[in-house]
């Protein structure tokens, strides 16, 4: 407003410092990890669990090989229940591992995720009146419900995944290369197309699933203006013109949910697709290794066995590749959010607004809701304490206008008050 008005403090309309704008994946992850409690601590406990399962995974292959090359073909039969016993014990031990792992991840995830439920609320309730009017509560209670469950999704079970899954595979990789670097080279020969795809459907996911995230939003939206204006929806008897309206978001958001599962029915099968490629590969190749001599029956079965291990991550991946990017899209909805900044904010010399015990003036003020459609134009009005003012007037004549200046909802364009 121009000069003569006084700058006083509104408690609770000091803007939040806005989070790093949006972006890829990898700020989605950082903004989560920022919000952990002890994050260090946890990561360290977390990181050491996954080294231990990791070499748990590593050690069965082991055992196998063992067996096929040494046990059976010297007929050690008072080591076979060793051996069994062996699997066994590490196979109970990460199971025990990743049930704990899982546990304490979800735990700390749920920490993560009701604090920014939380901090969207509050910053929320520190945007101003202009916010609201732009913006669609059915939208707005989507974004604190929905995505911030997606982000859940994510946080519960994926990322954990996500990390025990690439430790694993540059684990096993690095060990695949030393005992038979020829076998491993014709194998990973595969991989960089998968990562390729990944990150071609990748992009495409992400942006389908903000359609539906956005088209879930004009649900919840039609859904709220109904069911809160129900009664004058009955009294029109305008319940067909409703239906048809509701009819029209539902079908949006169905398109939407078809377009995203579509590319997802298609990314999951080419990935494996390419693995059964990698499969064949180490089968036929090591086959003919075994058969000159190069390579025991015993270390192929164990290749085998790590070929699973090194292929679970990108087939795990590509599934999880659709939580993550819809989670990514959904801390896009949220982001936008959280960067909002009131447009109405103190002064940096503001006061607090002390007891009115005079009057209220408003003089030569103008306002519009929209710049190029004014609302009030040069109003001078006194309102002096101690008396009731009554505003007249038809409706659209501005009173409620002035009430939401008087409580500073809004800003006047010009004047003083």
């Amino acid at each position: 407003m121009s000069g003569g008005h006084i700058p006083f403090s509104h408690k609770g309309r000091n803007a939040m410092h806005a989070i790093p704008s949006k972006g890829s994946i990898w700020l989605m992850l950082k903004q989560m990890f920022n919000r952990v409690p002890s994050k260090w601590k946890f990561c360290t406990l977390v990181l050491c669990i996954i080294l231990f399962i990791s070499l748990l995974e590593f050690s069965i292959p082991q055992l196998t090989q063992f067996t096929i090359d040494k046990i059976i073909p010297e007929k050690r039969y008072d080591s076979l229940i060793w051996i069994g016993a062996g699997i066994l014990f590490a196979t109970i031990l990460l199971a025990l591992l990743n049930c704990f792992n899982s546990y304490i991840v979800s735990k700390v995830g749920q920490t993560a995720i009701m604090d920014i439920r939380n901090s969207m609320y509050d910053h929320i309730q520190t945007l101003d009146m202009k916010f609201f009017d732009k913006n669609r509560t059915g939208d707005l209670m989507s974004r604190l419900t929905n995505d911030v469950n997606l982000l859940q999704q994510l946080i519960s079970s994926s990322m954990l995944q996500v990390l025990t899954d690439t430790v694993t595979f540059i684990a096993v990789a690095v060990y695949m290369l030393f005992i038979n670097w020829k076998l491993t080279i014709v194998l990973l020969f595969t991989f960089p197309f998968m990562f390729y795809i990944t990150r071609v459907f990748g992009k495409r996911i992400r942006m389908s699933f903000r359609s539906v995230q956005s088209s879930a939003g004009d649900v919840s939206n039609q859904l709220q203006d109904s069911i809160s204006g129900m009664r004058l929806i009955q009294s029109f008897t305008n319940e067909e013109f409703e239906s048809r309206r509701f009819a029209e978001r539902n079908q949006e958001n169905m398109a939407a949910n078809i377009k995203s599962v579509r590319l997802r029915s298609m990314f999951g099968p080419i990935i494996d697709l390419l693995n059964n490629i990698g499969l064949v590969a180490v089968i036929v190749f090591g086959a003919w290794q075994v058969m000159e001599g190069e390579f025991t029956i015993g270390l192929i079965v164990a290749f085998l066995a790590y070929l699973r291990l090194l292929q679970s991550p990108v087939r795990n991946f590509s599934r999880v590749i659709s939580i993550v990017q819809q989670s990514s899209a959904a801390f896009e909805r949220i982001t936008e959010i959280l960067e909002t900044q009131p447009e109405i904010g103190d002064k940096g010399n503001a006061i607090e607004l002390p007891s009115i015990k005079k009057q209220i003036d408003f003089q030569c003020v103008d306002f519009a809701y929209d710049e190029s459609v004014p609302v009030i134009s040069n109003l001078n009005l006194t309102m002096k304490a101690g008396q009731v003012t009554a505003l007249v007037g038809s409706s659209g004549a501005g009173k409620s206008t002035i009430t939401s200046l008087l409580i500073r909802f809004y800003d006047p364009q010009d004047g003083k008050n």
